[in-house]
């Protein structure tokens, strides 16, 4: 079966592994806007615990794979890690590659893969692709003690810190701004997400 799934996000990327754990023979094609899957673009990585996802999902993580100490891990390291994995495990990668219209089974696309531009026919068609919506959040990245309510500690000791107030101190690494219901769950219920969706294809 020949399916295409689009987005950024780490929900497509769960998605994909689940589809493969159901058959390996599914031919996957991700469409991602994105020059690159990982590595930038913040967004919450708290976890109440961990793994979240099947160990053999992941890629190395190297200083970010999470102890028992950690609460909380580098967003877009995971996100790296599972396209990592991804594409060993078979799956085609569009990178830098925007979807103009769907149409039935068929994709019209253009952008910087290995195809350029074109049509592609589908049996299956995922869209993870959505608008902004939910409260905007602040966050930021410290290595100083801190009064926000909302944090977790990753696996190199830097906090990652979320709150509604934009004024969160000076000693921050990093900024961050996310859009959504709560960062502290946020991670999880994306990665079921990305689970339920390939799993509903299924279901009657």
């Amino acid at each position: 079966m020949k399916i295409a799934i689009i987005g950024s996000g780490i929900e497509v990327f769960t998605c994909a592994h689940t589809l493969l754990d159901i058959d390996s023979n599914f031919d996957l094609h991700i469409f991602d806007e994105k020059a690159e899957s990982g590595m930038y673009g913040e967004e919450p990585g708290l976890f109440s615990e961990w793994p979240i996802v099947p160990i053999s999902w992941n890629s190395n993580l190297f200083e970010q794979k999470p102890n028992d100490k950690s609460s909380a891990i580098r967003y877009s390291w995971f996100v790296k890690s599972l396209s990592i994995s991804i594409a060993q495990r078979g799956v085609n990668l569009h990178l830098k590659t925007i979807v103009k219209t769907i149409e039935g089974n068929k994709i019209d696309f253009y952008g910087a893969g290995y195809l350029g531009m074109g049509q592609m026919s589908f049996e299956k068609i995922i869209d993870f692709r959505k608008e902004t919506v939910g409260k905007l959040w602040y966050g930021g990245v410290t290595i100083s003690d801190t009064k926000i309510e909302i944090f977790g500690v990753r696996p190199d000791q830097t906090m990652e810190i979320w709150s509604q107030e934009e004024n969160m101190g000076e000693n921050l690494i990093q900024r961050m701004e996310w859009y959504g219901a709560d960062p502290r769950t946020a991670l999880s219920d994306r990665v079921k997400i990305g689970i339920k969706a390939a799993e509903s294809l299924f279901q009657r």
